[in-house]
């Protein structure tokens, strides 16, 4: 379907080698680009990353964050993972090629609306990393598509595989009081108009499409696997004026 959209961007130059094809991505090349570019600027910003610092990459669908760290990674290396096996050979097959410091890993966990016929769970599910690994742990939008019954347990991985002080970056949409007025009064910039558990969703029939998840019980589960919360970057999507991200940002720190 995208491929003569594909291939006008490769002979007018607008899509590179390390530019995934257009049916693997949610945005056009220009977004995917500047996406990718704003969250490095986020993550050096708040997460005080630096370019010998070992980064992992939960939920790296096609190398969105990746991209810009090729550059800025001198020393340190790049691990990231996710449900979607062409996504991950992508990854393989340009950017690791790249740079072998930048690796890629397929795990074969269930997601109805990602990888249905996966054979582990988000809720048992171990992360392939040794402990105390990574100096900064990011996850782009990806507590955003999973239902909580998996959250808890990811986040007690983040925190195994943190070195003590390290930092993370955890893009989600969190459901309080404001948000909850927000939507009922039909000024969120996503409806929510279902629920599931204790959660707000998009799609009945797809929960993960996009799900909002309650706030208090996030910051319990932070607390309980020795994350500090320092700082939550309120985003746009709850109807608020003037944030540039659309989700909220929440930047934590290993105990």
């Amino acid at each position: 379907m995208y491929s003569p959209v594909d291939a006008f961007e490769v002979v007018t130059g607008r899509k590179g080698f390390l530019i995934p094809p257009r049916g693997m991505r949610f945005n056009d090349t220009k977004t995917y680009v500047s996406l990718g570019k704003r969250g490095l600027d986020q993550i050096i910003r708040h997460c005080e990353l630096r370019p010998d610092h070992r980064v992992l990459d939960v939920g790296c669908g096609t190398g969105s964050v990746a991209l810009p760290l090729l550059d800025y990674l001198t020393t340190g290396s790049y691990d990231g993972f996710d449900i979607v096996p062409s996504w991950i050979h992508w990854c393989q097959d340009h950017i690791t090629r790249r740079n072998p410091r930048f690796r890629f890993a397929f795990i074969d966990a269930y997601s109805k609306h990602y990888n249905s016929s996966g054979k582990l769970t988000s809720e048992t599910l171990k992360f392939p990393y040794e402990d105390h690994t990574f100096d900064c742990v990011i996850l782009m939008s990806v507590f955003t598509h999973m239902r909580i019954s998996g959250i808890r347990n990811y986040l007690h991985e983040i925190s195994r595989v943190m070195k003590s002080g390290a930092k993370g970056f955890i893009t989600t949409f969190l459901l309080n009081e404001e948000a909850e007025a927000a939507i009922n009064a039909g000024r969120s910039r996503l409806p929510f108009p279902y629920r599931l558990e204790d959660c707000r969703i998009m799609d009945n029939v797809f929960p993960e499409t996009a799900i909002a998840v309650p706030e208090k019980q996030m910051l319990s589960w932070f607390d309980e696997a020795a994350l500090r919360v320092t700082n939550i970057l309120r985003g746009s999507w709850a109807g608020r004026q003037g944030p540039e991200n659309l989700h909220d940002d929440v930047v934590l720190q290993k105990i």
